[in-house]
């Protein structure tokens, strides 16, 4: 079973498209048997994944953190009546994750949370991001249990 990583996001919309940023650079790194995915604000992008050990989705998160802070939970760990560590995306997304593991072979699901500084009109990260993308990185690649992949070194 495959190892896939989904990039959610708004790359219009400055920090709110960190879960895309994440995703393509990933995609400058060699990780064997590992698909990623730059899922946009698409909740239909969970549809491509039939069966996986492990999926982990990265997106923007605000849980009442510094920005940059790197959150990590479950599926099952969001409840509506909770406020914090809540996707800035509409819930559905995260209850079609839920009814998606229901009739898929997911081993495990992981959403990675980045705490966003600036949410508006742009392209670009903010600073704090931008400094931030580093750990972010080494924190996917831990989860996929790949340490010190990137650079130079092949995985």
């Amino acid at each position: 079973m495959g190892k896939f990583v989904v990039g959610i996001g708004n790359t219009l919309l400055k920090d709110e498209g960190v879960g895309c940023h994440v995703a393509h650079a990933l995609e400058r790194i060699p990780l064997p048997d590992v698909e990623i995915i730059d899922g946009g604000t698409s909740s239909d992008v969970l549809q491509l994944i039939d069966d996986a050990g492990k999926l982990i989705i990265v997106d923007a998160v605000r849980g009442g953190g510094v920005p940059g802070e790197i959150y990590r939970f479950r599926p099952e760990d969001v409840t509506l009546e909770e406020e914090h560590l809540l996707s800035l995306h509409d819930m559905s997304f995260v209850d079609s994750l839920k009814l998606m593991r229901l009739w898929r072979n997911i081993r495990e699901a992981v959403i990675i949370g980045i705490e966003p500084r600036e949410i508006g009109w742009g392209l670009e990260l903010s600073a704090e991001l931008r400094e931030k993308m580093p750990r972010i990185i080494d924190t996917v690649l831990e989860e996929l249990n790949i340490a010190n992949c990137r650079g130079e070194m092949k995985c």
